[in-house]
C-alpha cells in the first residue's frame, strides 16, 4: 500500500472511500463516489474568474480544489474534475495519463495490469466504471437514456470515437482521440484559455448536474430549468423563477447547500446574461 498525503486522504474522504489497492473494482467504486459527491458544475468556473479581475482563469491547485469543495461544495467542469481526480489517481498508486478528446475535452487513461481504461467524471456522463474501450465495442455507459459509448475509429492506430446520445438523439460533438498519446496540462492551456472567454458555452449560462444512484435519478440545472432524470428514463422538469428558488434547490435537492450561486448570477449578468430570459 502507497504512502499518500493529506490531501489525498482528504479527497478521498469527501468520497467516503478507504485507501485500498490500485484494482479495476476500486477505481469502479471511485468513479461511482466521485459522481455522486462532486458536482458539474460552472458556478465555480464563473466566481475563479471574477476572481481573476474577469480575465484570467488558471485550474485551482489540488489542495484549493478539495478545500473548496469542503467549504463551498465546488465540483467543476472537466478541466478542473478530471485533472484533480488523475492527481488523486496518482497519488493513491495508480498508473495514468490525460488524453484530449476531439481537440478539447480531458479524459483520463488508466492502465491495469497491461489493459487501458478510459475514466471520465468530466463531463456529467454516466460514466460509472472504467471504460475497457479496447476489447470492448459494445461497451455502453448509460443511465436513464443518457447513453455513452466509445467505438475504434482505428484500433491499429489507436484512434477511438467518443459518442453520446440522450433520448436517441446525438448530443454533444463526436469527439476522437488517441488512446496511447499523453496529453500534459500544459498542452490544455490554449483551450482552456478558449474555454474562459465570456462568449464561451460555460461561461453563458448556468449549470450543475450531480447523479444521486442511492435515489436511481439525477438532478440538473440549466439556467433557471431544473430536472430530475430517473434512471428508468423519466423526467421531471419545473421552471425556476427567482435566484432564491435556485439556490434552494441546489440545497434541497442537490444537497449542496453551499454552492454560492447568487453570485454566479451576478456575474452572468456583468456578461449580459440574463438566466430568466
Amino acid at each position: 500500500m502507497v504512502n499518500i498525503t493529506d490531501n489525498a486522504r482528504k479527497y478521498l474522504d469527501s468520497l467516503d472511500l478507504d485507501l485500498k489497492k490500485p484494482t479495476y473494482d476500486y477505481l469502479k467504486q471511485i468513479c461511482v463516489a466521485h459522481l455522486n459527491t462532486f458536482p458539474f458544475e460552472n458556478i465555480s468556473k464563473l466566481l475563479y474568474f471574477k476572481k481573476h479581475n474577469y480575465t484570467n482563469f488558471e485550474l485551482p491547485s489540488f489542495e484549493l480544489f478539495i478545500n473548496n469543495h469542503r467549504d463551498f461544495n465546488f465540483g467543476g467542469t472537466c478541466y478542473t474534475l478530471n485533472s484533480n481526480l488523475m492527481i488523486l489517481l496518482k497519488g493513491i498508486g495508480f498508473s495514468c495519463y490525460h488524453v484530449m478528446l476531439g481537440e478539447e475535452h480531458m479524459g483520463i487513461i488508466v492502465e491495469i495490469e497491461n489493459e487501458r481504461f478510459y475514466v471520465d467524471c468530466g463531463a456529467a456522463a454516466p460514466i460509472f466504471k472504467p471504460v475497457n474501450f479496447e476489447n470492448d465495442d459494445k461497451n455502453i455507459s448509460s443511465f436513464g437514456k443518457d447513453v455513452v459509448n466509445i467505438v475504434p475509429v482505428d484500433s491499429s492506430r489507436n484512434t477511438y470515437n467518443y459518442v453520446r446520445y440522450t433520448n436517441g438523439k446525438q448530443n454533444g460533438k463526436n469527439w476522437v482521440f488517441n488512446s496511447v498519446k499523453e496529453t500534459k496540462i500544459e498542452h490544455f492551456n490554449e483551450v482552456m484559455k478558449r474555454a474562459n472567454q465570456p462568449n464561451a458555452p460555460f461561461m453563458t449560462i448556468l449549470r450543475c448536474q450531480l447523479y444521486q444512484t442511492h435515489k436511481h435519478r439525477s438532478v440538473s440545472l440549466v439556467n433557471n430549468k431544473f430536472s430530475i432524470r430517473y434512471s428508468s428514463g423519466e423526467i421531471d422538469l419545473k421552471v425556476l423563477s427567482t435566484p432564491e428558488e435556485i439556490s434552494s434547490v441546489l440545497s434541497e435537492e442537490f444537497a449542496l447547500p453551499k454552492l454560492p450561486v447568487t453570485e454566479a448570477i451576478e456575474v452572468l449578468e456583468l456578461l449580459n446574461v440574463d438566466i430568466f430570459k
